[in-house]
């Protein structure tokens, strides 16, 4: 049974995650592997991924948007 989330339900599956994700939170928030998230990255799929200097980092609302796209 497939319905689209209201607001209220997103915002309460994402009240445990912060606003700026690891690699492995984002995984774990997607609930995907973490080299299927880098393999996803590497295809451009998340222009959510921001790299200052050498760690990478999800800005998560855009993850999910873009996730759900």
């Amino acid at each position: 049974m497939n319905h689209k989330l209201s607001q209220i339900e997103i915002e309460a599956a994402l009240k445990d995650f912060p606003p700026m994700l690891t690699p492995a939170e984002a995984a774990a928030m997607l609930r995907i592997k973490l080299s299927t998230l880098y393999r996803h990255v590497s295809e451009g799929r998340y222009g959510a991924a921001v790299k200052r200097g050498k760690p990478l980092r999800f800005w998560r609302d855009r993850l999910v948007q873009e996730f759900m796209r």
